[in-house]
């Protein structure tokens, strides 16, 4: 295998620098570029060291088939596809279980195949149970379960072009096993088993380049892609001293990006030296304006000519070496024009409607459609909006199967909340057949709880045998499920003596439609509190009222936090304007002050670097004056420290701000931790402060009692005595000389008499 490698990586090596260095390529050695005024970012070095990186640009807007580096830490020779982390047994007669794989965008060889490890009952009848393996739904082998494969049996099945293209694949696993040759077969004895082994696996014979026709077309691809094991195969690159919008620009890109995988891991935001010093090859998207550049991009802009063009966005796609590397990544330059602003055009590349309309490996916009503003939300939950598809469930196939519906955790649950399915049911299983007739019922278990119904005594509500079932959720079960639901469906339709004559038994279904709803009564809260976080920052209509405040100076391991925040908060914004927020950046002038006071704020950082924040730290709950230890959390202990307040700027307006109190972290620029996010989205905890100890132990605080129980009593006994007292004395000494007065008036009635 060596003797063929290593010539065949000479000549692709060769004829890499080759293509690189052919018409439309550009170089550009890492340049060193002073921090911008609002950056904090990485010295590199100078032009003359030799250490310093050399970036070589090709552009592939002429380019009819452009060539990349494949994605994925082991393109060669080849992927293995693991399909599950633990064996799955399968029991019963009849049962099925899916599976699904991915096929990355790289060049794939015809060595593909798929290798299935089962073992089963020694038990089985072997001339009447089989194991078949589909995929796509196309059967591709079958095979006997004998005394052979008990033990261990193994299928290998080639897999041809339709099995290897790009995308999603379904690997679908068939058992019909048998234990006699009785007709009434036990179908629930549990000696009827297969059980497939967790070393089964999927081999991708996956080359180590891609290559595409129309980069634009497949855009987000190559910077994520959904499926593989890591996702995430870019990072966005903007200016250092780049401008309020352009940081918000990148930040809804990468949210953007970061929402269409299943991880949802954050996108790294870098500042131009900070990814010139590093001379990291990989896929990039660079944001800015034409003559922010100052590095190796400043070079490549003006080279292209980009800011002299009549637009008001571009797209441009480059071929990206290092250092000469053979390997190439991509770079997409996304620029503005001089009469416009990313706040106007950014959404070309965050809507996926209009990410739909891109093509080619150029594009130059003169005229940016308006966002659309997209359908009203009804803000019910339903099947469809989880993603699932309708539900059927029919004889052979009438095992559980279950759905996972998630309550945003800023809701307030205000009343009853319900699970409400539109049904269709077999007119079979509604018939009335004698006073013998079977019960056919249909089980809905909620987060382990089950309701069931009895099928003949349902209503129709429709001619098209229509059914409404509503099954009442607990508060109870609300409490304990976190805001997270797990619904499993089973229904029960045989026919008496059905084991013994299965085939007289067809036509009996339950359908589930998909626009089956969860019905939750609910508000979102204005308080300032974390209990229904990220509320009140989010609201059912996105996050038109929530400005984000960045630090006088920033580096991209901030922007970065930033991104992973905003990736949390995103997650409960379900509406097509969902990332509609704005950005504000210290040092605030008058008009942004006077701004500012219409939202509510979040900021991350250090508080030296806020001016604004520093002048008003008196209104502040943590700072240098209002240390940790009042709150009884111990200072040095603390890793990181969030908190909630009336805004400085309009306390009708709510403000967070997120902190390392440990100066290492500081240090680090960490300010933020993955873990504390679930728990403010999580615990629902009622407190304006949240802790993150270095011992990783998360906890909330409630301002308001402890202010009340330390200094509410002392302070109403101080009141009080100064009142009191003196209320006391004065009504004491009415009385004494109302008494001596009485006294006198009796001692000279007493004379008289005398």
């Amino acid at each position: 295998m060596r003797k063929n490698w290593k010539p065949a990586l000479a000549l692709l090596t060769v004829t890499t620098l080759l293509f690189g260095q052919g018409a439309g390529s550009v170089s550009a050695q890492g340049q060193a570029v002073p921090p911008g005024a609002g950056t904090a970012a990485s010295q590199g070095q100078s032009p003359q060291s030799p250490q310093s990186p050399v970036f070589t640009f090709t552009s592939l807007a002429s380019q009819a088939h452009a060539v990349y580096a494949a994605n994925g830490p082991d393109q060669t020779p080849g992927t293995v596809l693991r399909l599950a982390s633990e064996p799955v047994r399968l029991g019963g007669v009849n049962e099925s279980f899916d599976y699904y794989y991915s096929v990355p965008r790289t060049t794939v060889g015809s060595n593909n195949y798929l290798e299935i490890a089962f073992s089963h009952s020694e038990l089985l009848n072997a001339t009447r149970s089989t194991l078949t393996v589909s995929v796509d739904d196309k059967p591709m082998k079958s095979v006997f379960l004998t005394k052979e494969t008990a033990q261990h049996g193994k299928i290998r099945i080639p897999l041809g072009a339709a099995e290897t293209a790009f995308g999603f694949h379904k690997i679908t696993i068939t058992k019909h096993s048998l234990l006699t040759d009785n007709i009434c077969d036990d179908q629930h004895d549990p000696a009827n088993w297969v059980k497939i082994d967790k070393s089964s696996f999927a081999f991708l014979d996956t080359q180590a380049q891609a290559s595409s026709s129309d980069l634009l077309k497949e855009y987000p691809l190559p910077f994520v892609e959904p499926g593989n094991s890591t996702e995430v195969y870019t990072k966005i690159v903007v200016p250092d001293a780049a401008q309020p919008d352009v940081v918000a620009a990148a930040l809804k890109v990468a949210t953007s990006l970061s929402a269409q995988t299943a991880t949802h891991r954050p996108i790294p935001i870098v500042p131009e030296s900070e990814w010139k010093a590093k001379g990291d090859l990989g896929h990039v998207i660079a944001i800015g304006n034409p003559e922010a550049w100052n590095g190796p991009l400043k070079t490549l802009v003006a080279d292209q000519g980009i800011a002299e063009r009549d637009q008001k966005l571009g797209l441009d796609y480059y071929q990206m070496r290092v250092n000469q590397s053979p390997a190439a990544k991509l770079l997409l330059m996304v620029t503005r024009g001089k009469e416009s602003s990313f706040a106007e055009t950014i959404h070309l590349l965050t809507d996926q409607e209009m990410n739909k309309q891109l093509a080619g490996n150029q594009l130059v916009v003169k005229q940016a459609p308006g966002q659309s503003a997209g359908k009203a939300q009804s803000h019910i939950l339903s099947l469809a909006s989880a993603g699932y598809s309708p539900i059927m469930l029919e004889h052979g196939n009438s095992g559980t199967q279950q759905v996972v519906l998630k309550i945003p955790s800023h809701w307030k649950i205000t009343g009853d909340v319900s699970l409400d399915l539109q049904m269709k049911i077999s007119p079979l299983l509604m018939q009335s057949e004698g006073e013998d007739k079977p019960q056919h019922q249909l089980t809905v278990t909620v987060n382990g709880v089950p309701h069931t119904v009895l099928l003949q005594q349902l209503k129709p509500v429709d001619k098209n045998d229509g059914y409404q079932v509503r099954v009442p959720i607990s508060p109870t079960v609300l409490k304990e499920a976190n805001h997270t639901l797990t619904v499993a469906f089973s229904a029960s339709m045989d026919l008496k003596g059905d084991a013994c004559a299965p085939e007289n038994n067809k036509g009996r279904w339950i359908f589930v439609d998909k626009e089956s709803t969860l019905d939750v009564p609910h508000e979102v809260p204005a308080q300032n509190s974390f209990q229904y976080w990220p509320a009140p920052f989010v609201q059912d209509d996105g996050m038109q009222n929530t400005a984000f405040l960045l630090p006088e100076k920033w580096t991209g391991e901030y922007l970065t936090q930033f991104s992973m925040l905003l990736n949390e908060m995103l997650k409960e914004a379900d509406h097509p304007q969902g990332n509609a927020f704005v950005i504000f950046q210290e040092p605030l002038t008058e008009k942004d002050v006077q701004a500012i006071s219409s939202y509510n704020v979040i900021a991350m950082g250090d508080l030296e670097h806020y001016p604004s924040l520093q002048q008003a730290q008196g209104q502040l709950l943590v700072n240098e004056i209002k240390p940790l230890n009042q709150y009884h959390v111990i200072n040095e202990t603390t890793r990181y420290v969030a908190w909630v307040q009336p805004s400085i700027w309009n306390p009708q307006r709510t403000m967070s701000f997120f902190q390392a109190a440990d100066e290492s972290k500081a240090g680090q620029g960490s300010f933020l931790h993955a873990d504390l996010l679930q728990y403010l989205k999580n615990a629902h905890e009622d407190g304006q402060i949240v802790v993150m100890s270095k011992s990783n132990d998360i906890f909330t605080v409630q301002v308001d009692e402890i202010v009340a129980k330390e200094t509410g009593f002392d302070e109403m006994v101080g009141n009080i005595s100064l009142w009191l007292i003196g209320g006391v004395l004065a009504v004491f000494l009415i009385l004494l000389v109302i008494y001596i007065r009485m006294l006198k008036v009796e001692k000279k009635k007493a004379k008289r008499k005398g």
